[in-house]
């Protein structure tokens, strides 16, 4: 995982630090966001810390050594070196859409660029994040904003159990589009 201050760190999924193979056609970042002393909003962090284990679900992609697992954390604009210009972008936070707490969210980044489009607190830092992205001229060629309605924020880190029975579904969601667009771009598998 790489640390969101972009100090040097253990990137289990990152590829080069661990000595995985990582010089496969693409490069991909799996994105969590939150706060993880705030109960579900410790989310992002969550799902980067179960993703980026050596074992875990990343092993399964063509090319794991692609793919890097980042807590953002509420690092916010200091992230952008970290994202700009990749070939694939999932960001993991919450999700506020006045659904069902524990409801899985799987949004086109692109679309959170709508200014028609208004989202709960969430998903201000996402947004601030790829806007600017876009003036840029770095956007990853493609962006997934995947997440999970809220049932609480508040102090506290663990999450709820309907967001904590939901989040199984969100990391079979990431490795999914990851596996996708990696096939896309010509890694083996």
């Amino acid at each position: 995982m790489t640390p969101a201050d972009g100090t040097a760190g253990s990137t289990a999924a990152g590829g080069a630090t661990e000595g995985r193979p990582g010089a496969g056609a693409g490069r991909y970042v799996v994105l969590g966001l939150g706060n993880r002393i705030q109960g579900d909003e410790a989310l992002g962090a969550l799902v980067v810390e179960a993703l980026d284990r050596p074992d875990g679900p990343l092993a399964t992609l063509p090319d794991p050594g692609a793919v890097e697992a980042i807590d953002g954390g509420t690092v916010g604009l200091a992230l952008l070196p970290l994202i700009e210009g990749l070939d694939g972008l999932v960001v993991v936070d919450l999700i506020d859409g006045g659904r069902e707490p524990g409801t899985l969210q799987d949004l086109d980044g692109t679309l959170l660029l709508r200014r028609d489009i208004v989202m709960g607190v969430h998903d201000l830092g996402a947004t601030e994040l790829l806007a600017t992205l876009q003036l840029m001229g770095s956007m990853p060629r493609r962006v997934r904003v995947v997440g999970i309605q809220p049932m609480r924020v508040s102090l506290g880190t663990e999450l709820t159990p309907e967001v904590g029975a939901a989040v199984p579904a969100l990391v079979a969601a990431v490795v999914d589009h990851l596996r996708t667009w990696q096939k896309e771009d010509g890694s083996d598998g």
